[in-house]
């Protein structure tokens, strides 16, 4: 069977709690709304932890957002994790915690299983509650000064005060377009006209974000993940134009992983990586 993990992925909406083997087979899993307060979240985190039989020794875990060299989290905007020393936490049952940003596990995943394991250099984005980002240079994540590929965050600089995770990440679709993501799915799959007019407006502005990194960086591949890609086929067209409009050359694919576990099967790997390359 393989060594044993526990592994986390923590979001700005959902949390899920899995058992890994190396193999990357899940042989326990559970899922909770991620509460929106902290002294919630750590009781909720426990009780499901505590209910682990014969607990491996090793947790590795996603958090949307940075930690310091601590492990206390220094950026947390869509989850209630800020100023939780989670490293202190988690080492009160688990012997080795290893801890990244959900972007980062997710390009683990795609470094060692994925669409990067042949590639050199590479883009990770999830954009699910909010919009995230790992960068990768010669098969190595990088990560600044601990802080790099807040994709995000990048200013839309003629909207004053707005950036893209404002416009297009998920929290934010219900006060531009009326409806959450998911609702907005759900009407564009039954060809609603204003559902679909939607995300072709939303694709142009991703798109916009996607060719700026693409000039940016010109990485291989780029690899998008996250709850909002579940409505990919709605607006790649709209992306697609956009980087066509704007981009200086072709070349760099797009694919897209739309596997409920990506982020917690890179977890896996988590510890491993920084081992072998750099801490993250």
């Amino acid at each position: 069977m393989g060594k044993l993990k526990v592994c986390i992925d923590i979001g700005g909406t959902k949390t899920i709690v899995a058992i890994l083997n190396e193999q990357l087979k899940i042989l326990n899993w559970t899922e909770f709304f991620t509460p929106d307060n902290k002294e919630a979240f750590i009781s909720l985190l426990n009780e499901k932890l505590d209910k682990i039989p014969k607990k491996p020794s090793t947790i590795n875990v996603a958090i949307p957002g940075r930690i310091d060299e601590n492990g206390r989290v220094v950026m947390s905007p869509n989850s209630p994790l800020l100023g939780l020393d989670i490293r202190a936490l988690l080492q009160k049952k688990f012997k080795t915690v290893t801890i990244s940003n959900d972007a980062n596990c997710f390009a683990v995943y795609e470094l060692f299983k994925g669409k990067l394991k042949h590639c050199s250099h590479g883009l990770i984005i999830v954009w699910g509650t909010g919009i995230g980002g790992s960068l990768v240079i010669n098969r190595k994540i990088y990560s600044g000064k601990g802080f790099a590929s807040e994709l995000g965050h990048i200013a839309v600089f003629d909207k004053d005060g707005e950036d893209i995770e404002s416009m297009v990440g998920g929290a934010h679709l219900k006060t531009h377009y009326g409806n959450s993501g998911a609702e907005l799915n759900a009407l564009a799959m039954a060809n609603n006209e204003t559902a679909l007019l939607a995300f072709e407006k939303i694709g142009k502005i991703f798109g916009r974000l996607i060719y700026s990194l693409i000039y940016a960086f010109d990485p291989e591949r780029i690899v998008l993940g996250g709850s909002m890609v579940k409505s990919w086929k709605f607006m790649k067209n709209a992306v697609d134009e956009e980087i066509k409009k704007h981009s200086i050359r072709g070349g760099t694919k797009i694919s897209i992983n739309t596997d409920k576990f990506y982020v917690i099967k890179g977890c896996y790997f988590l510890d491993n990586y920084e081992k072998t390359y750099n801490k993250l």
